[in-house]
C-alpha cells in the first residue's frame, strides 16, 4: 500500500479522509458533505472537497484493491437458523441455494 501525501493541504489528513469517506460511503452530495464537516465544526468550501474527492479518492481506492487480495475460487457457508446459503466469495455476486439438513 502507498502513503497518500497529504503535504501541502490546509487541513489535517483525518479531515480530508473523513470528508472523502462521507461522500463515496453514503453517496452524497459535495454540498452535504460540507453541510456535515460544518455541523462538527470544521469550515470547508465546496471546491475543496471537489478537489479532494478528485485528487484523493482513486488513490484511495487503488490501495484499498491491493489490499484486498486475488479474489479466489473458495465458497462460504452461512448458516442462519431458519435458512442456508451458499455465498459467493466477496468480489463475486450472491447465489443462494437451499441445503438439505
Amino acid at each position: 500500500m502507498r502513503p497518500i501525501s497529504f503535504k501541502r493541504h490546509r487541513f489535517p489528513p483525518d479531515v480530508i479522509r473523513h470528508a472523502i469517506w462521507l461522500y463515496f460511503r453514503f453517496t452524497l452530495s459535495i454540498r452535504d458533505v460540507e453541510e456535515l464537516l460544518a455541523r462538527r465544526g470544521i469550515e470547508v468550501s465546496r471546491e475543496a472537497v471537489r478537489c479532494w474527492v478528485n485528487k484523493f479518492g482513486p488513490l484511495i481506492a487503488a490501495n484499498l484493491r491491493r489490499r484486498r487480495g486475488p479474489p479466489t475460487d473458495r465458497w462460504h457457508l452461512i448458516s442462519r437458523p431458519s435458512l442456508r446459503l451458499l455465498r459467493a466469495p466477496a468480489d463475486r455476486a450472491w447465489e443462494v441455494a437451499t441445503v438439505a439438513a
